[in-house]
C-alpha cells in the first residue's frame, strides 16, 4: 500500500515495510493512521516466508510481530534498519530491539475483576507455559483475585490442541475445579479448544463453566459453538505507538524512555460469560431491579423495599455476598450502561449522562474518567462495536443452582 503524498513540496517519502506473522488487521490501521501523517510507503504484503526474498534491499525502517520461530527472527535482525518489535511473541529472538509492549498483567487483572464481578468463586486458567503473555497475563489474574477465590486450578498446555489427544490436561483439570467455575484462557483460539473440552464432559456453558478470552477476534468469538466473551485489546493503539516510535528512531531521536505498555480495552460480554452468580435470592432481586431503573435516581431505600428488606439490612447483605455497597453496585451498573450505550449508540453524550442516571455531563465525565482512565468521548473513538451487551442475561442465586 503507497500513501499518496500530500503536496509536491512534501519530504521525500520513507519506506517502511511491516512483518506480521499472522493477520492482525487492527494493527495496520493504527500503523496506517501514522504513515498517512508522515506520508510514508508502507509494505504489507511480505509475512509469507517465500516472500521474504522479495522484501526491498533499502528500507527506512521496519515494524515486525513475530512468534517463537528462529528462521524470521533471524532474518529480520540482519536487516539493518530501524526496527520496532510489537510485544514478546518472539520470547527474545529479537534481541534487544525496542519494542512496544501490551499490558498483559493488565489484562489478566481485568479478566478476574470481571469474573469476580459475576459472583464465580471457583476459577480454572488455562494456558501454554513456554510463551510470556499467556503466563503475564494468567499471572496477573490470579494476583488479582487473591483471596477473593475460594478455588484456582492452573492447566498448562502445549503448543499445539489440534488434536483431542492434546486436550487431556484442559479436561483433567476441569473435572477438578467445582462447579459452577470460571475459566481465563487468554487466547481466543485456546478458548475455542476449551469449549470443546467443556462439552466432551457435559458442561453447559456458562452455567456450569463461563468461559473468557483476550484478543476478541469476532470472527473467532462470534461463531464459537458459544459466542465466546473475550478482552478487547487496544490492537490499533499498539499499531499507532509501534509507527510513532519507528518515526522517532528513523529520525535519529533515540526515546528516552520505554513507551508505556498499551492498557487493555474493556470486556466484550458474549454467552459463553452471559450469567451472574449471587449468593443471595434477595441480592439478585435488588440487582435486577438496579438494572431495569438505572435511568432515574435510584434511592437505595427504594430498593430495599422492593426487595421487603429494611435499608440497613441490604447493604449487610451486599457487603456479605458482593464485597460492595449498594451504591457502589448502582455505579457500576450506570458505567456499564454508559460504555454500551457509547460503543453502540450514537446519540449525544450528554443524553447517554441522562440515560444512564447521571445528573449532570460534567459529572458524568469526571466519574468516567476516574473509572476508566479516558473520558466518554475518547473510549467511543477507540471503542470496537459488537453486537452483544455486557449485561448478564439472567441472574442466579448461588443456591438455588
Amino acid at each position: 500500500m503507497r500513501v499518496p503524498k500530500n503536496t509536491s513540496r512534501s519530504a521525500p517519502s520513507k519506506t517502511v515495510a511491516v512483518f506480521l506473522s499472522w493477520f492482525e488487521p487492527r494493527i495496520l490501521k493504527g500503523i496506517a493512521r501514522l504513515a498517512r501523517e508522515k506520508n510514508w510507503v508502507l509494505l504489507l504484503d511480505y509475512a509469507q516466508v517465500h516472500k521474504w526474498s522479495a522484501i526491498p534491499n533499502k528500507l527506512d525502517g521496519l515494524i515486525c510481530l513475530v512468534g517463537p520461530e528462529r528462521k524470521p527472527a533471524e532474518f529480520l535482525r540482519k536487516m539493518n534498519v530501524p526496527t520496532v518489535v510489537l510485544g514478546n511473541a518472539d520470547e527474545g529472538l529479537m534481541g534487544d530491539k525496542p519494542r512496544v509492549m501490551q499490558d498483559d498483567l493488565a489484562c489478566g487483572r481485568l479478566a478476574a475483576e470481571h469474573l469476580l464481578s459475576l459472583g464465580f468463586e471457583n476459577f480454572l486458567t488455562i494456558g501454554k507455559k513456554n510463551r510470556t503473555f499467556f503466563r503475564e497475563r494468567i499471572k496477573g489474574f490470579t494476583k488479582a483475585l487473591g483471596k477473593r477465590a475460594k478455588v484456582i486450578q492452573h492447566a498448562w498446555i502445549g503448543e499445539s490442541l489440534a488434536h483431542a489427544s492434546l486436550r487431556g490436561p484442559i479436561e483433567e483439570a476441569m473435572k477438578k475445579v467445582p462447579k459452577p467455575m470460571a475459566i481465563f484462557a487468554p487466547s481466543d483460539v485456546t478458548c475455542v479448544h476449551v469449549m470443546q473440552c467443556a462439552q466432551n464432559l457435559g458442561l453447559r456453558v456458562p452455567e456450569e463453566a463461563a468461559i473468557l478470552s483476550a484478543n476478541n477476534d469476532e470472527l473467532i468469538c462470534d461463531f464459537a459453538p458459544v459466542p465466546l466473551s473475550s478482552i478487547r485489546l487496544n490492537f490499533t493503539q499498539w499499531g499507532f505507538e509501534a509507527a510513532v516510535l519507528l518515526d522517532k528512531l528513523m529520525n535519529g531521536r533515540a526515546p528516552s524512555q520505554q513507551v508505556p505498555a498499551i492498557p487493555p480495552g474493556s470486556v466484550v460480554s458474549r454467552q459463553s460469560t452471559n450469567i451472574l452468580l449471587v449468593p443471595d435470592e434477595q441480592v439478585a432481586q435488588a440487582m435486577r431491579y438496579i438494572w431495569k431503573n438505572l435511568s432515574r435516581p435510584l434511592p437505595i431505600q427504594e430498593i430495599a423495599d422492593h426487595v421487603g428488606v429494611s435499608h440497613p439490612t441490604l447493604g449487610r447483605l451486599f457487603r456479605k455476598h458482593l464485597r460492595r455497597s449498594v451504591s457502589e453496585e448502582i455505579m457500576l451498573a450506570r458505567l456499564d450502561k454508559a460504555k454500551q450505550m457509547l460503543t453502540f449508540q450514537k446519540m449525544p453524550i450528554q443524553d447517554i449522562a441522562t440515560a444512564c442516571g447521571f445528573n449532570t455531563p460534567n459529572y458524568f465525565n469526571n466519574v468516567f474518567h476516574k473509572a476508566t482512565g479516558v473520558t466518554p468521548r475518547k473510549f467511543r473513538i477507540t471503542a470496537d462495536p459488537t453486537r452483544t451487551s455486557t449485561k448478564p442475561d439472567f441472574v442466579l442465586a448461588r443456591h438455588g443452582e
